[in-house]
């Protein structure tokens, strides 16, 4: 088996969980997710519109990794519902035959699967609560399982400031390799705050199982009518940068997020396309 393999089974319990899943996942996600987008980050921040609303990311990672995105939502009276989907592609693996037997090689595919319900409500005038359910599943080779988790978030914001705190992926554990893994479950808190047209923002979040914190600092800020600039700085294990545009035409709307990943790992690309109907 090669390395590649036992770094995803060293690390089994579908950390791709923690990878962006649409471009704002490159920035200050946790404290600035909004709309469709906060379905995968903060549900708490999740606002639906009247007319369904559907956006699709497609994401490319490093080592050949890529995974695709998809999010509806509808507001049913004072109740936003959401669905989001992840499908997180490991890409081509090769199984390796311990040296010096003859055997052929065999290459496979693995990957991660989630499905999400959301569900957010104001219970004030300037308090929301969120909620995701998560049906997650992990496939590598003939490993398989599923799990169950909840996402639970609360925010409290006005018209120029805001704070966000909340807890995601807590729920059960797989079984991958004969081995109980847990999900990335983690602690979270974000705010932002705007001066003049500058939006400043800021992550914290806490790794429970690796007891690891990773935090991020952003800005946002329009330099058109219809054109939005993001940038960040986060941390995780070293410093390293995220960016990204926002494209807003009514109806539609355009989103690209890059960032250069620790570690010479790589970049990654981010691109969304969302439609009101």
């Amino acid at each position: 088996m090669n390395t590649f393999v036992l770094i995803i089974f060293a690390t089994a319990g579908v950390k791709s969980l923690l990878m962006p899943a649409s471009p704002v996942g490159v920035t200050t996600g946790f404290a600035t997710a909004s709309r469709e987008e906060a379905i995968f980050y903060n549900p708490s921040n999740f606002e639906a519109g009247d007319n369904y609303t559907v956006q699709c990311s497609y994401n490319q990672f490093y080592l050949g990794m890529q995974s695709v995105s998809l999010s509806m939502s509808k507001k049913i009276k004072k109740v936003n519902l959401g669905l989001g989907i992840v499908n997180f592609d490991y890409g081509d693996i090769e199984w390796r035959p311990d040296y010096p037997t003859e055997d052929p090689l065999i290459t496979y595919r693995a990957y991660d699967f989630s499905l999400i319900l959301a569900a957010s409500a104001e219970i004030t005038t300037q308090g929301r609560i969120g909620i995701n359910l998560k049906y997650i599943t992990e496939n590598i080779y003939i490993y398989s399982d599923y799990a169950l988790a909840l996402d639970i978030a609360f925010s409290y914001r006005n018209m120029t400031s805001g704070i966000t705190f909340g807890a995601t992926n807590f729920g059960t554990q797989m079984l991958i390799n004969n081995d109980q893994v847990n999900l990335p479950a983690c602690l979270n808190v974000g705010g932002f705050h705007q001066i003049s047209k500058v939006k400043l923002s800021s992550d914290l979040r806490y790794l429970v199982n690796d007891s690891a914190f990773d935090f991020g600092i952003g800005a946002s800020m329009p330099v058109h009518q219809r054109l939005t600039l993001s940038a960040a700085a986060n941390y995780r294990d070293e410093i390293y940068p995220g960016f990204g545009l926002t494209i807003d035409v009514g109806a539609l709307e355009v989103k690209y997020g890059g960032s250069f990943y620790p570690k010479n790992l790589g970049m990654v690309n981010n691109i969304a396309l969302k439609i009101g109907f």
